[in-house]
């Protein structure tokens, strides 16, 4: 095998790792993934996006009084960035999960909220409110139901 060819193999192995490793996360960030302690209990995903320029601060999080944190909202989101809560609701039949977070040092507060119960999954509390909230705006994106809900919230 000459040098060329060694150089493409290499590069084209290097591309499939990095595409099968970006699918191993995919799947991680899915609800139906989740540890359970018996088939039905609810489970979320909220996948989170700051699209705007200033970093977002924790204030406060819940996964309810039945759930349980899989993966905990950051302190800190930068602009730009993503990320994946998680969270399960072991012998329960609803999950409601939040992350509130302050847009900037001193700006208003965007709560990212879903509610996972047989027939009302919802993001009905999520929005944005406070000094300037009207320079911001939050979309939101329901990929699949209970128990096991995704969703994705974009915020600019």
């Amino acid at each position: 095998m000459n040098t060329t060819t060694r150089r493409i193999a290499a590069a084209t192995a290097g591309v499939a790792a990095v595409i099968g490793i970006g699918l191993i996360g995919t799947g991680v960030a899915n609800a139906g993934t989740l540890p359970v302690t018996r088939p039905g209990e609810p489970t979320i995903a909220m996948t989170i996006t700051n699209h705007t320029d200033k970093p977002e601060y924790l204030v406060g999080s819940t996964a309810g009084q039945s759930g349980q944190w899989v993966n905990a909202p950051q302190r800190v989101l930068y602009p730009g960035a993503s990320e994946t809560i998680t969270a399960v609701a072991p012998f329960s039949n609803y999950l409601t999960a939040n992350a509130q977070y302050t847009i900037g040092a001193f700006g208003p507060t965007a709560n990212y909220e879903i509610e996972n119960m047989k027939g009302n999954v919802n993001t009905a509390m999520s929005g944005i409110w406070g000094p300037h909230s009207q320079q911001y705006w939050m979309n939101n994106t329901i990929s699949s139901r209970y128990p096991n809900v995704n969703v994705g919230f974009d915020q600019w």
